[in-house]
């Protein structure tokens, strides 16, 4: 039989949890209206009337309260490519993985250039969920790479490519939000870099056309 939790207990579990959405809902609100530069504790103290000492009793400073609204915010980033029913063709596994990737950042534009800009001081973030999602999206490629199905032996530089193609699609949407950018640009980058990288099962073999 489980214990069962004191009236007490329970609500000072439900008084944290709503301490902790009530600042990360500011700090959201900050980073969207603000930025990150213009984010400081004084002004997230005064937007969510909890103190600065109550702040970073939650998260220790301005970067661990920025990852850990990105943890949340990327974990559904992990739970829609957990969601990408996957087959037995790994080029289309790395499609709709690709799909998802920028279906994300468009609906979420604040926090992927928060997450793209790095911490404060000059160092990478390193968000978890994003991370697990990363590794994710990349096992068709390495499978497609054991089956010698890439044009480079250089698995790595077939990685880093993929990803300054979404990351790229993405940046260029997001710094020139007023341009008219075709409403296929997604499609057609995501396809461009797949054919470039991937070759047919009978090329492979030296038969078939690229």
């Amino acid at each position: 039989m489980e214990p069962q939790i004191q009236p007490a207990a329970l609500r000072r579990t439900r008084q944290r949890e709503e301490a902790r959405r009530a600042i990360l809902d500011a700090t959201e609100a900050i980073l969207v209206e603000d930025g990150q530069d213009l984010l400081s504790i004084r002004k997230l103290a005064l937007r969510c009337g909890y103190t600065a000492p109550t702040i970073y009793h939650y998260f220790r400073d301005k970067d661990g309260l920025i990852d850990s609204l990105l943890e949340e915010r990327f974990s559904r980033l992990l739970q829609r490519v957990k969601k990408v029913e996957v087959t037995r063709d790994l080029v289309a596994n790395l499609r709709e993985y690709c799909r998802a990737f920028l279906r994300f950042a468009a609906s979420n534009p604040t926090f992927y250039r928060v997450m793209m800009r790095g911490s404060s001081d000059g160092g990478e973030r390193q968000i978890k969920s994003a991370e697990a999602a990363r590794e994710l999206m990349l096992v068709p490629l390495l499978a497609l790479a054991q089956e010698g199905r890439l044009w480079t032996d250089d698995v790595d530089a077939a990685q880093q490519s993929l990803w300054a193609v979404l990351h790229g699609t993405v940046s260029l949407r997001l710094g020139s939000p007023k341009y008219a950018w075709s409403k296929n640009l997604s499609e057609v980058a995501v396809e461009a870099v797949l054919r470039g990288l991937v070759r047919s099962p009978q090329s492979r073999n030296g038969k078939g056309s690229p």
